[in-house]
């Protein structure tokens, strides 16, 4: 009896790990829309306002929706705050912190494919690869 339970264990926990693995998704990861990154990342700092400023890139694809945005992940102390998200493509944007904390944000362009580019079963919101910067 105790084999056979022995087994039965053996074989369920099989079953969960295989039931993990789904190749279609690892399949998926082909997609044909990418959005550059934003460049000449920059801030300034002054007292608790720090101003992150950026320059949205020239080589947009027309399969995107404009205006694209910007998303702004705060990180505060090494812990998640906040996306702030930045419309109509701004260039800048004034964001409160606590002087005694460290910070590190994350700036992706974020734009939505027009419906001529979108797939069925895929995303329509696309995220640029993100920028970081560190503030002490």
């Amino acid at each position: 009896m105790k084999n056979l339970v022995h087994v039965l264990f053996i074989a369920v926990t099989a079953a969960l790990f295989t039931g993990c693995y789904d190749r279609g998704i690892i399949d998926h990861k082909d997609f044909d829309h990418a959005l550059p990154v934003v460049e000449n990342l920059n801030y300034t700092k002054e007292g608790d306002i720090v101003q992150l400023t950026w320059e949205i890139p020239a080589d947009i694809s027309p399969a995107f929706r404009r205006p694209l945005e910007i998303s702004i992940q705060k990180v505060e102390n090494d812990i998640y705050r906040e996306i702030i998200i930045v419309g109509a493509e701004g260039t800048s944007r004034d964001i409160a912190i606590d002087p005694s904390k460290t910070y590190r944000f994350v700036v992706k362009l974020a734009g939505y494919l027009t419906d001529e580019a979108r797939e069925t079963g895929k995303p329509d919101r696309v995220y640029s690869q993100g920028q970081i910067l560190e503030i002490e």
